[in-house]
C-alpha cells in the first residue's frame, strides 16, 4: 500500500493541494487503455471502472468507519482525496502495471 504524505499547502489559503485536473486526466485514459487492452485474471475484458476499482484496492487501500452497530464499514479510497503527490505514486503503480503487459500510455 502507498505511503501517505504530508499534503503540500496553499501560501495563500492555507489548504492543502489537492490532484490536478491534468493528472485525473491522465489517470482516466490510463484506465481506458487498460479496459481496451488488458484482461483481468479471470480472461475477461473489463471496463475502465472495473480498473480503477481493482487499482485503488490494491495501491490505495480502504477507509474504516464505525457503524453504530459495531460493525466495521470498508470504504476504498478516492483519488479526489490524494494530493499532487500521492496521485503520482498511484499513478506510477498503475503504470508500471501497464507496462509489465504492453499497455503505454503515450505522452
Amino acid at each position: 500500500m502507498l505511503q501517505k504524505t504530508q499534503p503540500k499547502v496553499c501560501q495563500l489559503c492555507g489548504q492543502s493541494q489537492r490532484r490536478s485536473l491534468p493528472q485525473n486526466s491522465r489517470l482516466h485514459k490510463l484506465f481506458q487503455l487498460m479496459a481496451e487492452g488488458l484482461k483481468g485474471k479471470d480472461g475477461l475484458y473489463h471496463p475502465h471502472q472495473w480498473w480503477k476499482v481493482m487499482a485503488k484496492d490494491q495501491w490505495l487501500g480502504y477507509n474504516e468507519y464505525a457503524a453504530p452497530d459495531g460493525r466495521t464499514i470498508y470504504a476504498l479510497k478516492s483519488t479526489a482525496d490524494l494530493s499532487v503527490e500521492d496521485l503520482n505514486n498511484f499513478m506510477n503503480e498503475v503504470e508500471r502495471y501497464c507496462a509489465v503487459r504492453g499497455v503505454y500510455l503515450q505522452d
